[in-house]
């Protein structure tokens, strides 16, 4: 009987099955792309810190051995920004893929990465229906006074976020109920059990409007990061496929389609496409869809070969 965590089977697989066997394969990644990761990074925390948050889970130790592998990346892409599991960032499966979906500690956190200078002051909050508060787009003036607090995500009218810096620049971020509506929507985790907008709604949408500040000071002063860290920046709410030894990053968007489903014919060693009971292996247009309505980067391929995840490849 063979006791080691991570394993090597007939199909050439890892098999990540206890809190040893996650650590280890975070530790190998994360050894092979340390170039990636911030100086000052704690790797033996990010890599305690993920294995607790995965074993700890039933449905992320659930995941077939290719949703493990697409998790374990996601934990070394957010590592690429100093990002821990449970802590800045949570895994949500969705249509058998582990969706990285970062926390408004997170988006904090990459904020600060990417700040002109010390920050003074940082405010976020949502506004409920009863609450009286305006907001002028021009001068980016809001006034918002609290009347009550509720869990309710049917309560919520909008949402926004302030901060201001050292230097005088400050920034106003608001968001409508339509336009978090819309967001919602849009999210692959949004319907599931474990999602934040099913447990957390208004932490959610906190950390929305946090996002989309982040978002808006990463366009205003991109030239503060490199093409590697943008990447990473850019890359939330989805599964990583692939990173390679540049930093290149290679989302799975199989998880913005409503209308298929996937699965594997180990037969042939290919991964298939099932939709509206036809098989298929162009995703074109569902990737421009879900471009244009989630506005993010989306990679020009998408890779569902199976030997993307090989142990070789992972481990060389």
């Amino acid at each position: 009987m063979v006791n080691n965590s991570l394993v090597k089977n007939e199909e050439d697989a890892i098999i990540l099955n206890d809190q040893n066997g996650v650590e280890l394969a975070i530790e190998k990644l994360v050894a092979r792309n340390s170039s990636l990761l911030p100086k000052n990074i704690a790797v033996e925390r990010i890599k305690n810190s993920a294995g607790f948050y995965i074993v700890n889970r039933e449905d992320l130790m659930s995941l077939n051995k290719n949703a493990k592998l697409q998790m374990i990346y996601g934990v070394a892409k957010e590592a690429m920004v100093g990002l821990e599991a449970g802590t800045d960032f949570d895994i949500v499966p969705f249509k058998g893929k582990p969706v990285i979906t970062r926390k408004k500690e997170g988006w904090f956190k990459i904020i600060d990465i990417i700040k002109p200078a010390e920050i003074m002051r940082f405010t976020s909050n949502v506004i409920f229906k009863d609450d009286e508060y305006s907001f002028d787009p021009v001068k980016e003036e809001l006034k918002h006074i609290k009347k009550k607090d509720s869990n309710n995500y049917e309560d919520i009218e909008g949402a926004y976020c302030y901060i201001k810096f050292a230097n005088g620049f400050e920034k106003t971020i608001f968001m409508s109920k339509t336009e978090i509506d819309t967001i919602k929507k849009v999210s692959p985790s949004a319907n599931t059990q474990y999602s934040p907008w099913a447990t957390m709604p208004v932490k959610m949408v906190k950390t929305k409007v946090v996002k989309e500040m982040a978002k808006e000071l990463f366009t205003l002063f991109s030239s503060k990061v490199n093409y590697v860290l943008a990447q990473a920046i850019d890359s939330d709410e989805t599964a990583v496929e692939k990173i390679d030894d540049r930093g290149n990053i290679k989302n799975d968007m199989l998880i913005y389609s409503d209308d298929y489903t996937t699965s594997t014919d180990l037969s042939e060693n290919k991964k298939t496409i099932t939709k509206n009971n036809k098989t298929t292996n162009n995703v074109a247009k569902d990737k421009k869809e879900a471009k244009n309505e989630f506005q993010n980067n989306i990679p020009d391929e998408i890779e569902t070969d199976p030997d993307d995840f090989s142990t070789d490849e992972f481990f060389s």
